[in-house]
């Protein structure tokens, strides 16, 4: 009987634990997060249509099927299927830490992040090389650094959306810090700006043959922008 009561005693311990530490999100970070993510998968399209006219029709993948010979997939595969199949899994993973997050459980910090994140951040490398390869190309510096610098806006935008005053990492600044309300309105500021600037970012690079200078500019406006707008917050009217 007691073994059962602290059995009893363990799961509700969880569940509080679940809601402390587990850094379970609310349901509309859930959907905005979601959103954000998908795009993200989906983004290669771009530079798999940009770079359609060089991509042949069969591309030869290296590998030896059953049957003896190279297992070669079609041009659509690698310009819509592949990321397809990372945005399936993208919403296979958000929909699993759902359920875990129902159920109170407290799944290990990597395992959030890479549901969360892992197959945006396959999608956007992976993905993209294997059209660049396909394509007669091949994964760059010029190419590589603003995907990553756009992969780490996203992730600094996610976890400002909603960050809490006792994080380590967060905009403490004199404006945040007087009034709870300032401090919301411009981690979610930030949160906005971006995830979408880095969404922007990769994109543009799916887009464009190299970086520029512009796209350097947007971003340094981009990481200024809650910088600005927090004097402007909390001069505002209650």
């Amino acid at each position: 009987m007691s073994s059962q009561r602290k059995t009893k005693r363990e799961r509700e311990l969880e569940a509080q634990a679940a809601a402390l530490l587990g850094k379970h999100v609310s349901p509309q970070k859930q959907k905005l997060l979601l959103g954000v993510t998908l795009a993200a998968c989906a983004l290669p399209m771009l530079l798999a249509v940009r770079l359609w006219d060089r991509i042949p029709e069969l591309v030869h993948t290296g590998l030896i099927g059953t049957s003896g010979e190279d297992d070669s997939i079609s041009r659509a595969m690698v310009v819509f299927g592949l990321p397809a199949l990372m945005c399936l899994m993208d919403l296979i993973g958000h929909f699993t830490l759902y359920r875990n997050q129902k159920r109170k459980t407290i799944p290990p910090a990597y395992t959030r992040l890479v549901g969360r994140w892992g197959f945006p951040v396959i999608s956007v490398l992976f993905c993209s090389g294997m059209i660049l390869q396909s394509a007669g190309g091949d994964l760059t510096l010029p190419f590589v650094t603003p995907c990553l610098l756009g992969l780490v806006l996203m992730l600094l935008g996610a976890h400002m959306w909603d960050c809490p005053k006792d994080a380590k990492l967060a905009l403490r600044m004199r404006w945040t810090e007087g009034s709870d309300a300032v401090w919301k309105s411009v981690h979610q500021f930030a949160g906005w700006t971006w995830m979408g600037a880095g969404l922007v970012v990769i994109g543009w690079t799916m887009l464009m043959t190299g970086t520029s200078w512009a796209a350097g500019v947007f971003v340094l406006l981009a990481v200024a922008a809650p910088f600005a707008y927090a004097p402007l917050r909390a001069n505002r009217p209650a």
